[in-house]
């Protein structure tokens, strides 16, 4: 199994099928990443930087491919061509669970799926790409979302109540003053032609 993205989405992936036995490497985008994960990988599991080479090399040999990077935007560059499919074991799966717009990185899975409609089939290489997954799931994502969000919401609270200064809660500003200043939203603005 190859997972593409060693954050929440990565890790809790990569955690899961090492518990069930599987061979795993989780790429990540550079080798701060993979320094930062490897003390938090499950034991087994490999960690490699995701380069093109690395990244043909271990498709070629997995039944698994999880994609999730953090947000996968317009200009985002493709991982995953269907020449790489052609290389790929027939029946072997890639599961998409990125956020994101446009074709992104792993254009050959195509537009988001309805909930119970068939896995795409692209050279023998199916292909899972749902966006509703915690609402498929909703007492499980609800409570892992009100565990986790509780820290980021007193941040918050504390930057709006108090004026303290917190550079995560500033990098994840979408909107300030009436006009958007997240890099990524202005950037769909302007590719769907809205002032920013």
């Amino acid at each position: 199994m190859v997972v593409i993205g060693s954050g929440n989405v990565g890790s809790a992936a990569a955690r899961t099928a090492a518990a069930l036995g599987a061979r795993v490497t989780v790429l990540t985008r550079c080798e701060g990443s993979a320094d930062e994960y490897r003390p938090h990988a499950p034991t087994g599991v490999r960690v490699a930087v995701n380069t093109a080479r690395i990244r043909r090399e271990l498709i070629s040999q997995a039944d698994l491919v999880i994609g999730a990077i953090l947000v996968s935007t317009f200009d985002t560059l493709p991982m995953i061509s269907e020449a790489d499919l052609q290389d790929m074991k027939p029946g072997s799966v890639i599961v998409d669970a990125t956020c994101g717009y446009g074709d992104g990185y792993l254009p050959t899975a195509g537009g988001v799926q309805e909930p119970g409609e068939p896995p795409r089939v692209v050279h023998g290489v199916l292909h899972i790409k749902l966006d509703a997954l915690p609402a498929l799931v909703p007492v499980t994502a609800t409570e892992a979302y009100t565990t986790n969000a509780l820290p980021y919401l007193v941040r918050l609270a504390r930057v709006v109540l108090f004026g303290d200064a917190d550079p995560a809660v500033a990098t994840a500003r979408i909107a300030h003053d009436g006009e958007l200043v997240h890099p990524v939203c202005r950037e769909h603005a302007a590719y769907f032609g809205v002032a920013s």
